[in-house]
């Protein structure tokens, strides 16, 4: 993502948008000034919202495959470094597999499988 290589990324077909953690960018020598201030109240699975910092816009690239992709920027403590939401699969035109923890999408050439590392998992 951007110029920087995240691990630990949900691919979540729940979730209406896309997310990074302050933690992550901050680690990665984001300044609070790089957000685009926006704020937006989100919603977790346990019911308790969530005021956003604002939003960022940075490359994905996934299996060779590169899209702009707009992230709620949020302050809590993460489980994971980003969630990749429903906007990012429909953009990348991807298919995941929760069973086969994997994502297919397609490049230029060919259908690309990403795998997740299953004890992480």
């Amino acid at each position: 993502m951007g110029e920087f290589d995240i691990e630990r990324v949900l691919v979540d077909t729940g979730s209406t948008v896309n997310v990074l953690f302050w933690r992550t960018l901050e680690k990665k020598g984001v300044t609070p000034e790089q957000v685009k201030p926006k704020t937006r109240t989100l919603t977790g699975y346990h019911g308790i919202a969530k005021m956003s910092m604002g939003d960022m816009k940075l490359q994905v690239r996934a299996g060779g495959v590169t899209r702009k992709t707009t992230f709620l920027v949020i302050d809590t403590p993460p489980i994971y470094n980003a969630i990749l939401g429903a906007p990012w699969i429909y953009a990348m035109q991807a298919v995941p597999s929760t069973y086969n923890l994997c994502l297919k999408l397609p490049t230029t050439t060919r259908i690309c499988t990403l795998y997740s590392d299953k004890r992480m998992a």
